[in-house]
């Protein structure tokens, strides 16, 4: 309020001094026009011994009797009278613009400037000019007046150690009141428990993905059934997924992938191939590995795809021992799949990457503490690859529906490039990410410094609960920023001192964070510090579901899961038919792709020539 009484002053003051301006700049206009027009006369006037101040009444007799005034017309009176008006009004308007900065810092009414800083908790004002009291949107708080819901696809950075309470508090909360899609990292499956009956009653499509779930109680998803049929967007995709599969840099990986890629485009075009890593596994482990690739090139040269033409083929050229070594280190990276659960799992999919801006869709993605590491792998494939798929185009008119990811515990899935990059840009695909982290020093440790200032500066909103280390409490406290506190000293006497001037008191200034380091560490449990961009620091309270009447009412039981029969050869098959289908994008695909085949004719003549030679060069491996 002090604020806009100082500027409110400013201005009147500006007002009116542009107004003496005004009157000045017409009164030597006046003064310069009677001595254009009269000349001595006006000197004359002007040297006389009457008050200056007389001009004005002259100027007014010229007015009222105008026209009775003989005036000597020439060819430059006009020009006369128009500069004699204009050119004091330029010279005064030019000195005000030059010197505007040195006005400016003349006003008289101004904000007192702190010596150390002016940090200070938000207002009720500074809260809504943030845009938190809306309707619609994350949840990230609340206080006495109500939620604190921030609406957009800005990201969110939440600082909450272990039991802090960050899923009755954020978590469960948002999943009740987001409206839009959402996937979540659900670790042990507690969110879709409490929330996935509510979503499906709002009208979402509800999935849970659980690929290690002891008895087979999972929706499926397949990474290779998103592969687009573009012969060239196609390759991208697989590389893609094997980047993710194996992504270190040595030369066993480097010409792994190149034997993935080639694997997994040879899958894609035999039409009695199930079209999953499962199936690649079961490939690269067949009897006689390097003799069926050989024949697949022999019988398939002309149908799979150029890319998968000569990767296999460079493998099969390789000597015995090296041709071993990409087999086994492909295995290796691939062991994962030999799970029948995780190869049901991801055999074929109910839900499609692609809707999720188009239709209202929820995704739980379930994993226990125990599998975190051994599925990092399969988690990084997916979300990489879904953000990917989200993040190709802007959204159209057909896609009216953000994405958010709530990502619970966010470094136990390892570095993810994807995330680190897309961070930056993700909002604009209408993509939002809640990345949940206990502390610093667990995302500097997977991503580095570097990597870790990326989040912090491309995350809108950063929440803390109390810290429980060191380096995250400085950090927030820094965050939060220092003001300016009067600092009082006294000199007290000494014992049976009465002389008045040995006592002194003295007042000086000094800084001191708003939040001290200590401070943010003993935050009380139902409190949080709330950091937005261009705004003070909020304090504010946790909200617990489980006390508050709005989300009570919402939690409903939970929605059936189906169950996966696995190593059901048929039921695989029919799942990846039934499947397929990717909307509008996979028919326009499956045209590209025809309009595109062409290019394979054209090396079918060479590829026979080289299935040739090579399937000669394998028999006499083989069986000589």
């Amino acid at each position: 309020m002090n604020d806009f009484s100082n500027a409110f002053r400013n201005f009147v003051l500006a007002t009116l001094l542009g107004l003496f301006l005004f009157i000045l700049s017409l009164y030597f206009s006046s003064l310069i026009v009677t001595y254009a027009v009269y000349k001595q006369l006006s000197l004359d006037f002007a040297l006389s011994t009457q008050p200056f101040n007389a001009l004005y009444g002259l100027i007014i007799f010229w007015i009222n009797n105008f026209q009775a005034i003989n005036l000597e017309y020439d060819d430059y009176l006009i020009a006369k009278i128009t500069g004699s008006i204009l050119i004091p009004m330029f010279i005064i308007g030019f000195l005000t613009w030059k010197y505007k900065s040195a006005i400016y810092e003349l006003r008289p009414y101004r904000k007192k400037e702190s010596v150390h800083g002016d940090a200070r908790w938000a207002t009720e004002e500074d809260i809504k000019k943030a845009n938190l009291r809306v309707k619609k949107g994350m949840l990230l708080g609340e206080d006495k007046k109500g939620y604190l819901v921030a609406d957009g696809y800005q990201h969110t950075l939440l600082f909450a150690p272990t039991g802090s309470g960050k899923g009755v508090g954020f978590v469960i909360p948002n999943l009740l009141y987001w409206e839009n899609s959402v996937v979540v990292h659900d670790i042990k499956l507690e969110n879709y428990e409490l929330t996935s009956g509510w979503r499906s009653k709002k009208g979402q499509e509800v999935f849970v993905w659980s690929p290690a779930d002891p008895d087979g109680n999972t929706h499926c998803y397949n990474p290779i059934d998103w592969v687009s049929s573009k012969p060239g967007q196609m390759v991208d995709d697989v590389q893609k997924i094997a980047s993710l599969i194996m992504p270190e840099k040595e030369f066993w990986n480097n010409e792994t992938r190149s034997l993935f890629v080639g694997v997994v485009l040879y899958l894609i075009a035999d039409k009695n191939k199930i079209k999953s890593f499962g199936e690649v596994v079961r490939t690269m482990r067949s009897d006689d590995v390097v003799y069926n690739l050989a024949v697949v090139l022999d019988t398939m040269g002309n149908e799979i795809h150029p890319v998968a033409y000569m990767n296999i083929a460079a493998f099969l050229q390789k000597a015995d021992k090296e041709r071993s070594g990409v087999i086994s280190t492909m295995n290796s990276n691939l062991e994962l799949w030999s799970n029948p659960l995780i190869d049901t799992a991801t055999a074929s999919s109910d839900f499609n990457v692609l809707e999720f801006k188009k239709k209202l869709t929820t995704v739980y993605v379930g994993l226990t503490p125990d599998n975190l590491k051994r599925l990092q792998p399969l988690m990084q494939v997916f979300y990489q690859q879904a953000t990917e798929f989200l993040s190709r185009k802007l959204p159209s008119d057909n896609e009216p529906y953000g994405v958010m990811f709530m990502m619970d515990e966010f470094p136990t899935l390892g570095k993810m490039e994807q995330f680190m990059t897309g961070i930056a840009y993700f909002r604009g695909y209408h993509v939002r990410l809640f990345l949940i982290i206990q502390d610093t020093q667990q995302l500097k440790g997977i991503y580095e410094e570097h990597g870790m200032n990326s989040f912090l500066s491309n995350s809108t909103y950063r929440i803390t609960f109390a810290a429980n280390n060191y380096e995250t409490a400085n950090l927030i406290s820094q965050l939060c920023g220092n003001k300016t506190v009067e600092q009082v000293s006294q000199n007290k006497p000494k014992f049976l001192d009465f002389n008045p001037a040995s006592r002194s008191l003295s007042v000086s200034k000094t800084q001191r964070a708003l939040l001290l380091p200590q401070e943010v560490i003993n935050l009380p449990r139902d409190e949080q510090i709330l950091l937005i961009e261009s705004s003070p620091p909020i304090k504010s309270n946790k909200i617990k579901y489980y006390q508050d009447s709005f989300f009570k009412k919402r939690l409903l039981p939970p929605i059936p899961i189906p169950q996966q029969e696995p190593f059901d050869m048929e039921k695989l098959r029919a799942g990846f038919a039934s499947n397929k289908d990717k909307g509008e994008q996979k028919n326009v695909d499956a045209q590209a792709s025809n309009n595109n085949a062409q290019p394979q004719k054209v090396l079918t003549d060479d590829k026979k020539t080289h299935t040739e030679d090579t399937s000669d060069k394998m028999e006499d491996e083989v069986f000589n």
